[in-house]
């Protein structure tokens, strides 16, 4: 019999917070779904549980992402953020009044603190072309920059999108359940949990990658990337780092506790025996 690994994502939410960075003449489609999302609310008893903000550059994006982070830090706000902007693949999230590209890396970093503040419970929705390029700024040496996200991985239209979007989130407000609620997307829309990407990803490294010339390799980038930190070399301050990257490497229980940790703003999730016995029985169908 096969060893299962499990996971299981839970994100709490409160509100719907929409980042409209379309310009006036344009389809004003996050001014349809804020009004639709809030009469929606208000029918079921959770008024006040959609905020739409104008984008119109980069500078006032991260002003409201500050404005959203303090919020959330105080404990009020567990928030579902809807990007409605054009995006590019290579490009990132078109700002269309300043014609400004905010790259998928830069916006990983620019939202990576709301997901901090609230615990790893930031969901993030893209109703952005080419919008799930965002999943790829993710890295396993990384806090994580959002619990969950949905986004189109292609062109899609705007009509698809609308047509998608505001079924799931009435679901998500009526229900709670996220499973039943992506149902109702588009099939350009992809899903990307954090979570599940981290624990498959870390089960192939420990299966495939935790030898001895590779942990070699690990003592010597800690040790490169210590240097670099502190801005001078020294023989002595090498050695210091480099024995205690090597004993805390030579534990894969400790290792795999350090990452999970940094991964998921201090919470823990999946035992190590979990992970080992998951490990070794995929080593035993080889």
């Amino acid at each position: 019999m096969g060893v299962e690994l499990t996971y299981t994502a839970v994100c709490r939410n409160n509100g719907l917070i929409i980042l409209d960075g379309l310009t006036v003449d344009e389809s004003q489609t996050g001014r349809r779904l804020h009004e639709d999302v809030n009469d929606f609310a208000n029918s079921i008893g959770r008024p006040g549980y959609c905020t739409r903000y104008l984008i119109e550059d980069k500078a006032m994006l991260v002003a409201v992402l500050k404005v959203l982070e303090n919020e959330c830090k105080a404990g009020v706000l567990l928030p579902a953020l809807h990007f409605e902007c054009h995006g590019d693949k290579q490009k990132g999230l078109w700002l269309a009044t300043s014609n400004e590209y905010v790259s998928w890396p830069d916006l990983a970093r620019l939202i990576a603190p709301l997901n901090a503040a609230t615990r790893n419970n930031l969901i993030v929705v893209l109703a952005s072309c080419h919008g799930f390029t965002l999943w790829r700024s993710v890295n396993i040496k990384d806090p994580c920059p959002f619990h969950f996200m949905i986004a189109p991985n292609q062109e899609i239209s705007t009509g698809a999108i609308y047509d998608s979007i505001l079924p799931f989130y009435k679901v998500v407000m009526e229900t709670g359940e996220l499973r039943l609620a992506l149902t109702h997307l588009d099939t350009k829309f992809q899903r990307f949990i954090a979570g599940e990407w981290f624990y498959s990803i870390i089960a192939v490294f420990f299966a495939d990658s935790y030898s001895s010339k590779v942990r070699a390799k690990m003592v010597e980038q800690i040790v490169s990337n210590e240097v670099a930190k502190v801005g001078h070399e020294n023989r002595q301050f090498v050695r210091t780092i480099r024995a205690r990257a090597k004993k805390h490497l030579a534990s894969p229980k400790n290792f795999y506790k350090r990452i999970e940790n940094n991964f998921f703003y201090g919470q823990m999730h999946v035992p190590f025996i979990d992970i080992q016995r998951f490990v070794e029985c995929q080593k035993s169908k080889r």
